[in-house]
């Protein structure tokens, strides 16, 4: 019965690589386990002096699943890492279960790693939920030179009450029953997000996604004071939002621009959603790439 589990799960993976049309994408990685824990890491080498680009994936997902984008994003230049946050996707800890300060140490301990095989300046790319985790790690260690979010949740600006409503339920909660798990489908709508992808099927049966998150964790997330919202820092950041985005409306972008202390770019994409990074990978990587390509504006 095992035997026959694990050969249903072995095929259920190759369909979804297959959907994902990443099969070819994944014979450019290399795997490497970081730390103790450890931490799962999916790196694409372009050259020892090319920039560091570290993609944080979004809530619930892994990096393998954003192979075209990785190794797109290699060929335009860049030494690319992916990470599986803890509790995530191949790497080790309890199921679905960070805190937003542990991330941003995995993410030094990733960086430290990868510099030692690498000299170019360190770059960050953070979709969804990985944008905030970026810009927390981008605070906090000074190597970074350029942050790109897909969308940037800020949780000091809800994008409504409700938003703000669940989230003081989910903190008080989070006291009581940090270890509880709340179930992501109850809120978020996968298949409306999904829908009309070849692999939208696969990716909800997926085994190794995150569909159920400790209350702990979420309250570590939407209870985050991001600096950049009173702060300026000497990183350059970008946020990259689709005008059809069904999670967030490009508006709320617009809002957190203004009201950030440190300056963000704000790069809106016609016709494209939340799933930008699986829907236009293309499109996305001509994004990032030329305006990492920028010259950072001379301060007076």
């Amino acid at each position: 019965m095992n035997r026959k589990r694990e050969e249903n799960i072995d095929l259920q993976r190759l369909e979804l690589r297959n959907k994902l049309g990443i099969t070819e994408c994944l014979q450019q990685r290399e795997v490497v386990s970081v730390g103790g824990l450890p931490l799962h890491t999916e790196y694409y080498h372009h050259d020892v002096e090319a920039p560091l680009l570290l993609f944080l994936p979004g809530i619930g997902t892994y990096s393998e699943l954003y192979a075209e984008l990785l190794a797109g994003l290699c060929k335009q230049g860049y030494n690319v890492v992916g990470l599986d946050l803890r509790g995530h996707g191949y790497s080790g800890g309890t199921r679905g279960l960070y805190t937003v300060e542990q991330v941003v140490a995995d993410c030094r301990a990733v960086i430290d790693h990868y510099r030692q095989r690498v000299q170019g300046p360190v770059y960050l790319y953070g979709y969804s939920i990985g944008a905030l985790l970026a810009v927390a790690l981008a605070e906090q260690d000074t190597r970074v030179e350029a942050v790109v979010c897909g969308t940037l949740l800020v949780p000091d600006v809800a994008p409504d009450m409700m938003h703000q409503v669940g989230w003081s339920w989910i903190w008080g909660s989070a006291l009581l029953m940090p270890g509880v798990p709340l179930p992501m489908k109850s809120f978020i709508d996968y298949d409306r997000l999904l829908a009309g992808h070849p692999a939208g099927e696969e990716i909800n049966a997926d085994t190794r996604i995150v569909f159920d998150y400790p209350l702990k964790t979420l309250s570590s997330l939407f209870t985050h004071h991001l600096g950049v919202l009173r702060h300026r820092y000497d990183f350059r950041g970008l946020i990259v939002h689709g005008d059809r985005d069904e999670v967030l409306p490009l508006s709320y972008s617009e809002r957190i621009q203004a009201a950030l202390a440190h300056p963000f770019a704000l790069q809106p994409v016609a016709g494209e959603g939340h799933m930008l990074p699986w829907d236009n990978p293309q499109a996305l990587i001509r994004i990032i790439s030329t305006w990492l390509r920028e010259k950072p504006v001379t301060k007076a």
